[in-house]
């Protein structure tokens, strides 16, 4: 049998019909509908869980991708930085109103806004600062060639007032607001894993104490 779904294209050779009733030359033509019926939903529910399944695969595929992506752009900016002895710094975003509109107006919805705000938060960066979009309203941003805190701090700044109110993915207008937490290489950590536990905590502290701020470990 064959369906589309989503682009997807599947066909599976199998039905799984009853073979007692459809081996049988004897049976009725309502048991042969019977049988075609139950037949038809087993496939249909074998489809959803198979597709299903897959989805699941190709998410866990993608974060695998995603955090070799993360790795290696450490990798090479801890090389520059140790070739040109500037640090950079590391900026772990949290969109404070994703949960709220997941719960409100369903995962499409989260996912678009999500994205309008990856479109200006790469907006609001240098051509060669990174920004990495992740899970649940999140994101991962590499500022290259920083100095000194301020530098980072500058940038932090310049992302929030760059967000405010969307009009049109909600019945509602939106306010947008992002929580950031701060991590500097080296002062904060030597390896990619260190510096992103740490920015993350800093994002955690800016949000309990309300969200639409900055905050860094001291």
């Amino acid at each position: 049998m064959q369906y589309n779904r989503g682009g997807i294209v599947q066909i599976y050779a199998e039905a799984a019909l009853p073979r007692k009733i459809m081996s049988s030359p004897r049976r009725s033509y309502a048991q042969l509908q019977q049988a075609l019926a139950l037949a038809e939903a087993v496939t249909e529910r074998t489809l959803c869980e198979m597709l299903a399944l897959r989805q699941s695969q190709q998410g866990h595929t993608s974060d695998v991708a995603d955090k070799q992506q993360t790795q290696q752009q450490f990798h090479q900016l801890i090389k520059q930085s140790q070739r040109t002895s500037k640090g950079f710094a590391v900026l772990f975003v949290q969109l404070d109103q994703f949960r709220a509109i997941y719960q409100q107006h369903g995962a499409g919805v989260a996912k678009q806004t999500s994205d309008l705000v990856l479109t200006k938060l790469v907006a609001a960066v240098r051509a060669c600062d990174l920004v990495n979009q992740r899970a649940n309203g999140q994101f991962l941003i590499l500022i290259t060639d920083v100095k000194r805190i301020y530098d980072a701090v500058l940038v932090a700044e310049k992302l929030m007032q760059k967000l405010g109110t969307f009009e049109d993915l909600c019945p509602q207008p939106q306010p947008i607001s992002v929580s950031i937490g701060i991590s500097r290489y080296p002062h904060d950590g030597l390896e990619a894993g260190l510096l992103i536990e740490r920015a993350a905590a800093a994002m955690s502290h800016a949000e309990s104490r309300g969200g639409n701020q900055y905050s860094l470990l001291r």
